[in-house]
């Protein structure tokens, strides 16, 4: 069957099903909640420390509309064959077999079942079943739940048992470097440098053991990392040793928007301007998001086409804007253009301002940085938006024939955007 026409969904949120599918081997309706900026990292954290006792109250945005999409979302995974596995989650530190009782999403037990539930492959699901009762399999599971609840004695003692029972068991050697990850936590970073090498090496073993609570293992040590690094400036030669990057593995996307922003010159980083795009749309800051692509695109038009055309791309949004981008620059391609006047990755900033001539209320005209040619389309175009609302004829004029003389093919997009605004006024 062809997953792209299992059912009508809306295009945003079934790819975002199928990445979290392709990434983890299931869909998390919490992960969902949180990779979509619906559920905050500090608000997460605090259900598990018992802080909060429901999560459902605290979820940003419509509460109606969350629960049609996870319901949408959910009704496409079953449609597509994927089976409902019920979870339950612990406070952190302590042990499923303890007195403490698992953790509510809500008081209304649809709710709770709609965000706590896991879709896995039928066959995954069977396979669970079939082994359930093995006592290596009870073993490694419980490893799985004291790692994700940081239980140190407990991930501790069951690893002990898994030595004697199994000496040879493929993923041994995963869980005890993931059990020795929880004797970094609350230690002081005397490397930052190995703090990191260390992490990267147990992320892919946390991600593929824990699934979606891999993040609750790691995040806190990602944090420990960022807090190490917070006064170390942005270098280009080591990109990943910077605060934005730890507090992006982290999902802490506000921080991370701080920890870009505060680099006196960010936007002349590609690394930081895709890392301020991803927390930006997470936080649904719109305005920032494209500030940082249009540097992007100014800085590295290569790498800004590179990651705007990414297969996986998890802003379906902005994807959409530049395959829209790239056929209109087709459309308007005469056969006589000189090569040089192809619209490129750098004049896709001109043109968004083009078909959405309001983001000029909201986006500075001198957002541009530099003085390239694009940066100049781009300042024309702006003025040219706001000579036109104000009614300044001669300038919009004069800012008309500006654009034309420096880059004819995106006149004409001025051209379709005249009526475009002519139609909307009527």
């Amino acid at each position: 069957m062809n997953i792209d026409s299992a059912m009508n969904i809306d295009p945003e949120l079934q790819a975002q099903v199928n990445a979290q599918l392709l990434e983890q081997g299931a869909f998390t309706a919490l992960a969902w909640l949180i990779d979509c900026g619906r559920l905050a990292g500090d608000v997460y954290d605090g259900w598990r420390r018992r802080d909060i006792e429901f999560l459902d109250d605290a979820l940003m945005g419509s509460k109606e509309k969350i629960r049609a999409q996870l319901e949408a979302a959910t009704a496409y995974a079953r449609k597509i064959g994927l089976v409902e596995q019920a979870q339950e989650f612990y406070a952190w530190g302590t042990a499923p077999q303890g007195a403490e009782a698992a953790l509510r999403i809500s008081s209304d037990p649809q709710w709770h079942r709609l965000v706590a539930g896991r879709y896995v492959r039928a066959q995954n699901a069977l396979q669970m079943d079939l082994f359930f009762d093995n006592p290596i399999v009870a073993l490694t599971n419980g490893i799985v739940r004291a790692l994700a609840t940081r239980n140190r004695s407990e991930c501790r003692r069951l690893l002990d048992r898994l030595y004697e029972s199994a000496p040879n068991h493929a993923d041994l050697a995963a869980f005890d470097a993931l059990q020795g990850a929880l004797d970094h936590l609350n230690r002081p970073i005397v490397d930052p440098r190995q703090e990191l090498g260390f992490l990267r090496a147990i992320a892919p073993s946390a991600k593929r053991l824990l699934g979606f609570q891999a993040r609750d293992l790691l995040s806190p040590l990602w944090r420990q990392l960022a807090a190490a690094l917070e006064l170390r400036p942005y270098a280009a030669a080591e990109p990943e040793l910077h605060g934005s990057f730890a507090l992006s593995q982290a999902q802490d996307w506000p921080q991370v928007c701080d920890s870009v922003t505060r680099e006196p010159d960010w936007r002349l980083q590609p690394a930081l301007c895709l890392r301020l795009a991803q927390a930006a749309f997470h936080c649904r800051n719109r305005e920032l998001k494209l500030s940082a692509w249009f540097h992007l695109c100014w800085r590295a038009p290569m790498q800004a086409t590179e990651a705007l055309e990414h297969p996986r791309h998890q802003d379906t949004g902005i994807a959409a804007l530049w395959q829209r981008y790239v056929a209109s620059a087709e459309d308007l391609s005469l056969p006589g253009d000189a090569p040089e006047t192809a619209l490129t990755a750098l004049d896709f900033p001109a043109w968004l301002l083009l078909r959405e001539p309001g983001l000029a209320q909201r986006l500075d005209p001198e957002l541009p940085t530099g003085d390239t040619p694009a940066e100049e389309c781009f300042r024309c175009v702006h003025r040219w938006i706001e000579a036109r609302r104000a009614h300044r004829q001669s300038d919009e004029m004069a800012l008309r024939k500006t654009l034309q003389a420096g880059h004819p093919v995106l006149f004409r997009h001025l051209k379709q955007a005249v009526l475009a605004m002519a139609h909307d006024a009527r």
